[in-house]
């Protein structure tokens, strides 16, 4: 028995988000180039949002991530997820490149902290 009326089917709408704003996706980790200088192309880099947690939807609506390989982003010592240091590098120069066509009371309106401090010279 077929319906009168049959329900149309939805599609799942996608959300486009932008692209990085601090890394091109090229094929290179990021902290390779950063602490090892190392260029190469890598395979299989993960994309690491530099503001996690309840933050985590705003990195990506904003282009707040970048792309590591699997040493930086969840094994080894240097891995951001492993080394707090490591962490908070990215996240000042992603605050510092934001802050280039944006306020700092904008971005601690969408991120709630500043991780530069009483920086001036942004």
């Amino acid at each position: 028995m077929s319906m009168m009326f049959p329900k149309q089917k939805t599609k799942k709408r996608r959300r486009h988000h932008p692209e990085s704003i601090i890394q091109k996706k090229n094929g290179r980790c990021l902290l390779c180039q950063i602490m090892d200088g190392d260029t190469s192309i890598k395979r299989g880099l993960q994309k690491h949002h530099i503001y996690d947690g309840p933050n985590r939807q705003i990195s990506e609506e904003n282009g707040f991530y970048c792309y590591l390989c699997r040493r930086h982003h969840t094994d080894g010592r240097d891995a951001v997820h492993q080394n707090a240091s490591n962490m908070r590098r990215l996240q000042k120069a992603c605050q510092k490149i934001y802050e280039r066509r944006h306020s700092r009371k904008e971005f601690m309106d969408l991120i709630g902290r500043s991780y530069l401090g009483d920086e001036e010279d942004v």
